[in-house]
């Protein structure tokens, strides 16, 4: 009795007519976790993710360009969003857990770098693989810094993997559907993006459509206004299609020196009477050189080489002839190590010799690499693979090739891996006979190694020559800073002062560390000094960076800055350029603003070499007019004899003996920005088109000044 109305309900609904189900219907039937997961999972996932990189990164989310990082990545969401549903059933699922696992694999993997280099990946360094798996080493002892926001990053994912089989049960209209949506959606926000950025305009390095164009000129402003996903985008772009090459409007720093009424002495004991020594100039023909070429780009440096003042050699040009030099970068050197009871020797060097009052040490973007690749070249570029890039390159004004020529025995020493950076090719390239760990340099194992011990296996092969230049790049200061891992902090423990007690454990073992150096000068001017060289040697010692491994807490109290911002404090990049020999009678001070692109013309000049002074991006430091140091940090900063330049304020301080009206600091300001930008594009381009080859072999009649 109880079964019959049953069977009769079951019949009745057999027999209704079957009424097909509109997409309105049937997308209304699903759950709301489903059509989220459909629709905005990806978009949303990719713009969380993107939030909290930059909140980790800049330490803010709201600034002046946002507007460009949010509709970007929606696009991007959206452009992916519309590819999965080009699959149906599990296939979809698979695109979802494939595109997510690489997102998180690749927000992870720059947080890691991040928070480790404190600098920004390039994917034109991945021409380094050998590198590659020596960085994760380091990288991943910094992902655990960054657990919490890996973790993060792979919730999207992990949310796939749980509920994700919903993407298993829809038809084939409904996806082809919506995927014509998200794909016209992410394509009209991408457009309609681009679009409102041209409006920008492309001719001011303040603008975010450069930004966006030339992004391999300035990583950092790039990650901070379109994220790392549409960074990473463009970067592989550029890197399989080539980056676009600037032209820059010509001013002459020159004649802004004329303008700005800072054509004086560079140094403070001016000579009474003036005297005409020359040109750091050789005799090119840069329109024969044009004519040798169809390539655009060259044609225009050619054109633009041309019109730059050379610097005129001074009474310090030749001040080092023939003398013999030590030249040293040190790892993550800063100035303040140096102490007249702990490092004595560094001590002298640094009050006794030159001493350089505003001497910067700008991050590249690239590390080590880009920063000892401005000490050898005068000249800077914005990744670690700058110096396996030069090793196919032509180098004449390096100082291992100009010292070779004359005469000089020229060494080169790294006790790290000697294919590191791809300095097996750079270096011999630099003109050095080059050993590192691997092709005839041995050490005892352990990391950091000894830069002492460095100095002790190796000043035998050169002390006893001629005439030698020995170039040395450190690595016991390098990082991380503890007692425990870091093997030269723990051999030093002992040796750091009671009056460092009170500083954090980090700063105590950089300090330790850095101790090495230190111990490496003392055994360098000990065996020079026994076989009667020490007073013909020139010692020439700058840092490749600051110590940015360091925690922001450490860093405030090393440098004394306040916490907040001190990565974007100019001050943080202040360091010495110590420039020392025996044979000084006294020191001689030097407060024009320099950086390390300013060395080697510098040096150049002192061992009177023979150079072309407009063809560095650096200038010699001794010489006469307007000077100005780089600082790349949070955008292009300058420190010039009139003020400066905050790059991430847009803001100039001039300084006290700046007497320019407001109308002519306008002007001022606007032509450094020119200058600026043209050391930017040019220092890249003599790099990546080989110009020195191109003018050497087109261009030179013949040499002179």
């Amino acid at each position: 009795m109880n079964q019959q109305p049953i069977r009769k309900k079951a019949a009745n609904t057999q027999a209704r007519p079957q009424k097909a189900a509109s997409l309105f219907d049937r997308m209304k039937n699903r759950s709301t976790v489903s059509q989220v997961m459909d629709f905005l999972y990806l978009p949303l996932s990719f713009l969380i993710m993107e939030i909290l990189a930059k909140l980790h990164i800049f330490g803010k989310l709201i600034d002046e360009n946002f507007g460009f990082l949010f509709p970007l990545t929606l696009a991007m969401g959206c452009l992916a969003s519309g590819t999965a549903f080009l699959f149906n059933g599990k296939g979809r699922r698979i695109f979802h857990i494939v595109v997510l696992a690489a997102a998180a694999i690749l927000f992870s993997f720059h947080m890691s770098y991040q928070n480790n280099f404190h600098s920004y990946f390039s994917w034109h360094t991945l021409g380094q693989a050998k590198d590659v798996t020596e960085f994760w080493k380091e990288a991943s002892v910094a992902a655990f810094g960054v657990w919490y926001l890996i973790l993060a990053f792979f919730l999207p994912l992990i949310g796939v993997c749980v509920f994700g089989k919903k993407l298993t049960r829809d038809a084939q209209k409904r996806s082809l559907f919506c995927a014509a949506v998200c794909l016209v959606f992410g394509a009209g926000c991408y457009t309609g993006t681009l679009w409102h950025l041209k409006e920008y305009g492309i001719e001011d390095t303040a603008s975010p459509y450069y930004g966006y164009v030339y992004m391999q000129k300035d990583l950092e402003q790039a990650y901070r206004n379109y994220g790392i996903l549409n960074t990473t985008r463009l970067d592989i772009k550029q890197l399989i299609f080539g980056a676009p090459i600037e032209k820059v409007d010509f001013i002459d720093i020159n004649d802004l020196a004329r303008v700005s009424g800072s054509d004086q002495k560079a140094v403070s004991d001016v000579e009474e009477q003036p005297k005409e020594y020359g040109w750091h100039k050789m005799d090119f023909d840069f329109a024969k050189a044009a004519d040798t070429t169809n390539n655009y780009y060259l044609k225009n440096m050619d054109e633009y080489f041309s019109q730059i003042t050379p610097t005129k050699k001074n009474r310090y040009t030749g001040y080092f002839k023939d003398k013999n030099l030590i030249f040293i970068t040190a790892e993550a050197f800063c100035s303040k190590v140096i102490d007249p009871e702990l490092t004595p020797t560094l001590y002298k060097m640094a009050t006794e010799g030159f001493v350089f009052q505003n001497f910067y040490n700008s991050t590249w973007g690239g590390s080590t690499a880009s920063g000892e690749y401005s000490n050898i070249t005068g000249n800077f570029y914005t990744t670690a693979n700058c110096l396996e890039m030069s090793g196919n390159t032509y180098q004449p004004f390096a100082l291992g090739n100009q010292f070779s020529r004359l005469g000089y025995k020229t060494v080169a020493y790294h006790n790290h891996t000697y294919t590191y950076y791809g300095r097996d090719k750079s270096h011999p390239n630099f003109g050095y006979d080059y050993q590192g760990i691997g092709n005839g340099l041995e050490m005892k194992a352990c990391w950091p190694r000894s830069d002492k011990e460095l100095a002790e296996i190796t000043v035998d092969n050169y002390k006893n020559a001629p005439k030698f230049h020995a170039y040395y790049m450190s690595v016991s200061g390098h990082a991380n800073y503890s007692f425990t891992a870091n093997r030269m902090s723990y051999m030093h423990y002992q040796d750091v002062p009671e009056k460092y007690a009170h500083y954090p454990e980090d700063v105590q073992a950089y300090i330790a560390c850095q101790y090495e150096l230190e111990l490496m000068l003392e055994t360098l001017v000990r065996e020079l000094e026994q076989c009667g060289v020490l007073e013909n040697t020139v010692f020439a010692l700058a840092a490749d960076h600051y110590p940015y491994a360091l925690t922001t807490t450490g860093l405030s109290k090393l440098y004394g800055l306040p916490e907040n911002g001190i990565r974007n404090n100019l001050d943080l990049y202040r360091n010495s350029f110590i420039l020392w020999s025996a044979s000084m009678e006294e020191p001689i001070v030097i407060d024009t603003p320099c950086s390390t692109i300013d060395i080697l013309p510098t040096l150049s000049n002192l061992f009177d070499l023979e150079y072309d002074s407009r063809l560095m991006m650096g200038s010699d430091i001794l010489c006469d007019g307007e000077h100005f140091a780089l600082v790349k940090v949070n955008g292009w900063s300058w420190i010039s004899t009139q003020g400066t330049y905050i790059a991430s304020m847009k803001y100039f301080e001039p300084n006290q003996n700046c007497t320019m009206t407001q109308a002519e600091l306008d002007e001022y300001i606007k032509a450094m920005k020119k200058i600026v930008a043209a050391k930017s594009t040019y220092s890249l381009q003599i790099l990546e088109l080989d110009y020195y080859r191109h003018i050497f072999d087109a261009g030179l009649t013949n040499t002179g000044s």
